[in-house]
């Protein structure tokens, strides 16, 4: 039985791949709700006292800030701990709790050698596998030596390795890589612009919240945490388009292409994609995948691409329409984000929504009856 057993465990041992994705993930996640929260914050101060209200406060002393310069502090505080967290919790996925010293100090570390976020995650898996490797060296050290491990050798000697790893070592080719990246993005112009607008749309339209858009909205939020804030408006504009496009479609395309246990879904499907939902579209996706497939590509390219072309900016990674007033744009005019975003928005679920209505052919009378089969399983 214990062979078994053993047996059974080894069966089950995640790769080393499975592992760093894990571990990646488990930081992004983590990392969300802080640039969510930071992101909404400067914002509504943005909203309130002008694009360049960092500017103005950095003239005043802290008593003297107006309440829009103190949501804007209170943001930018809570932004700065994003990369940090990244690094605390990729190590955690892999080390568990003492590895949320070393993953925090080496996520700081990121930000003073300026190597961001991907510095975090390559400093935050390190310091897990090195955690875990004192671990197992503490297992073989004599027992009245292994107490000392946990309260003192882990916490400093790993933090330590891992730091002056960052700081003399892996911080510099990623510290390179990541200003180019920043110059590049920061740089693009004119039809550039578009086209990588447009390609982050379009792997947004995918799979709808699955593994590739998951990926595309991990590396526009680290670009977010880093101060790169238009591939997001990218992000948001390509994913969102997508169950609204399908809601026109079914508008356009009637009972005659459409079954009815899905025109019925045409309200939710419109509250969903408000709000940022991708995955409304999955049950189309699957049933007609590569008409559904390219019309929300088409539609998302459009979207992302007329958003990078605008300047369009987003400081939040999430939150639907809920966060569109907040959203800024290069036109130096009132409320020009907010009108951008909803104009590169629409026209995205146009071409989504017309395109599939056109290229979608008509049911026959037993797929009337039977609708779709995915759809009534989710009731």
């Amino acid at each position: 039985m214990a062979e078994l057993a053993r047996k059974g465990a080894k069966s089950t041992k995640k790769s080393q791949g499975a592992v760093i994705k894990e571990a990646i993930f488990t930081g992004v996640s983590y990392m969300i709700p802080v640039i969510v929260g930071g992101g909404v914050l400067q914002g509504i101060a943005k909203a309130m006292g002008g694009y360049d209200i960092a500017q103005q406060a950095a003239e005043l002393a802290y008593t003297q800030f107006t309440f829009a310069m103190v949501l804007n502090a209170i943001g930018a505080a809570i932004m700065n701990l994003s990369v940090p967290i990244i690094g605390a919790y990729s190590a955690y996925a892999i080390a568990e709790k003492p590895g949320l010293a070393p993953g925090f100090a080496v996520g700081f570390i990121s930000v003073t050698t300026q190597t961001g976020f991907l510095g975090a995650l390559v400093g935050g898996i390190l310091a897990g596998y090195l955690v875990n490797w004192m671990k197992d060296l503490m297992k073989k050290a004599p027992k009245d030596l292994q107490s000392v491990f946990p309260i003192l050798l882990i916490p400093v000697c790993a933090t330590l390795i891992v730091c002056l790893a960052m700081w003399y070592v892996i911080g510099v080719p990623i510290a390179w890589f990541m200003g180019a990246l920043t110059s590049f993005l920061t740089g693009l112009e004119g039809g550039s612009r578009f086209i990588f607008g447009a390609a982050i749309g379009a792997m947004m339209s995918i799979d709808q919240g699955g593994p590739i858009g998951k990926a595309t909205a991990l590396f526009t939020n680290g670009l977010n945490a880093d101060g790169v804030f238009g591939p997001t408006a990218s992000k948001m504009c390509g994913g969102m388009q997508n169950p609204i496009g399908i809601c026109i479609a079914m508008l356009l395309g009637g009972k005659k292409k459409f079954a009815e246990n899905e025109r019925q879904t045409i309200v939710s499907g419109l509250i969903l994609g408000c709000c940022y939902i991708q995955e409304y579209v999955i049950p189309f996706l699957v049933k007609d995948p590569v008409r559904v497939l390219v019309c929300c590509m088409c539609g998302g390219a459009v979207s992302g691409g007329l958003a990078m072309t605008f300047g369009l900016e987003s400081m939040a990674t999430h939150g639907g329409i809920f966060v569109v007033p907040l959203m800024t744009a290069s036109a130096d005019a009132p409320f020009a984000g907010p009108v951008m975003f909803l104009l590169c928005w629409l026209a995205g679920a146009l071409v989504t929504g017309v395109s599939y209505a056109l290229v979608k052919a008509p049911i026959n009378a037993t797929e009337a009856d039977t609708g779709n089969p995915i759809l009534d399983n989710l009731v």
